[in-house]
């Protein structure tokens, strides 16, 4: 409780051999509303304070047995000493004295003789000033417990999250391979139907459970990159031939290239890579119905203050050599619905969808986007997005990846 509320009468403990001094004082206090208690020598100061903690301590420097600069250390190791607001009172205002005193625990000094009016006035500002620290002091406390809490919550989801989606998998596996077996016999078109559509839904399913297996592991900080070497045309091909029939299905015209400058041979998580194109690609294609998806590779030509560092630290014991870092630009264009201005707060956030209605109509956990951000800022890169309402998207990330040469001892593991 604040000692200066209305209300509730202050106590001040006032500390000194000299007779004068401590009636002085109490004088001075008295007349502004607060309760004086008096002690003749640091010891008997020491025990008062014990009997009865004070909202204020004047302490003289020069007493018997305890002088001020013990007494006041010894006031900060009692219960409740420590934040306690605690004036020296002394007649040696030299340099050495006066750092004592704040080395003892002292809150402020004042030199003798006093003066009635400073006095109050310096009381009256320590113990304001106290309990302001105190409130900060408390709220620090219930906002780390605040944070605390939310990152074990968070921990706890991940962990869980993690756990679901595993058991899940496993099981959803097991009714893939067999829904595989039951296609390849000799069923009726109604039979072969109801499977391919067994089948089709487990698909979409094991991606939703992959999505949030790779959240959860990007959450808790356990996804690790590979460093591989890939060969990005083999790499792109890849990639488009998983769309190909996807887009054609919905009459998509699906293209990609590779601009002029851009090596063949790179070194970086190729895998982690192609998640993050296969998402961009697979919503290109899914909020589109007419025109062309498009993905081109190119380099960011960045001036040097602006360029993207390679985080060496997260691909393992590799070190990085800035002469052969680069800056790839995947960009993915599509003619589709569009993306409303007010909406692209919303683009990278987990669970969360820019318009909620596309959830109903097309699908989704909304943790693509989310997961693309986290791979790519955890690969040292950055990821944006460029719309037009009801005239398509562009979706763009860089990454900075290492040139291959000839000579390097790394893994050859080509994409």
């Amino acid at each position: 409780m604040n000692p200066l509320t209305p209300g509730r009468t202050p106590f001040a403990l006032v500390a000194d051999d000299d007779i004068i001094i401590r009636m002085f004082a109490r004088e001075a206090l008295e007349q502004v509303g607060w309760i004086v208690e008096e002690a003749q020598n640091g010891r008997e100061a020491w025990t008062a304070f014990q009997h009865r903690p004070p909202d204020v301590v004047l302490l003289d420097v020069m007493m018997p047995e305890m002088d001020g600069f013990a007494t006041c250390a010894a006031l900060r190791c009692l219960p409740g000493g420590e934040h306690t607001p605690i004036l020296i009172m002394t007649g040696l205002d030299d340099f050495d004295s006066i750092t004592k005193a704040y080395n003892a625990g002292a809150t402020d000094f004042i030199v003798k003789p006093l003066n009635a009016m400073l006095l109050t006035h310096r009381i009256r500002y320590m113990v304001r000033a106290n309990q302001v620290l105190q409130e900060l002091r408390a709220s620090q406390a219930t906002l780390t417990q605040a944070r605390d809490a939310a990152i074990e919550g968070a921990r706890l989801k991940s962990e869980f999250l993690a756990t679901m989606s595993h058991e899940i998998r496993t099981p959803m596996n097991g009714v893939l391979g067999m829904t595989d077996w039951l296609l390849d016999t000799t069923l009726t078109a109604e039979q072969q139907d109801c499977a391919q559509t067994i089948r089709s839904s487990g698909d979409a399913l094991l991606i939703i459970i992959n999505d949030i297996l790779d959240f959860s592991k990007i959450e808790s900080g356990k996804l690790s990159l590979e460093l591989l070497d890939f060969e990005l045309p083999v790499f792109l091909n890849r990639v488009v031939a998983l769309f190909t029939e996807r887009a054609q299905r919905k009459g998509l015209v699906l293209t990609s290239t590779i601009a002029d400058g851009v090596p063949s041979g790179l070194l970086g998580d190729s895998s982690r890579l192609q998640q993050i194109v296969c998402n961009l690609l697979a919503n290109a294609i899914k909020f589109s119905d007419h025109g062309m998806v498009s993905l081109r590779i190119d380099l960011d030509q960045r001036p040097p203050e602006q360029r993207l560092e390679f985080p060496a630290t997260r691909y393992g014991e590799i070190s990085a050599d800035d002469k052969r870092v680069i800056h790839v630009r995947f960009s993915v264009f599509d003619n589709g619905i569009g993306i409303a201005p007010g909406a692209f707060s919303k683009l990278f956030q987990p669970f969360v969808q820019a318009d909620g209605t596309t959830t109903r109509k097309y699908g989704g956990t909304g943790l693509g986007l989310a997961i693309c951000k986290q791979l790519v800022e955890l690969m040292g890169g950055h990821i944006g997005a460029e719309s037009e309402q009801g005239r398509g998207s562009v979706f763009r990330f860089t990454v900075p990846l290492q040139q291959r040469f000839p000579n390097d001892e790394i893994n050859r593991r080509a994409a």
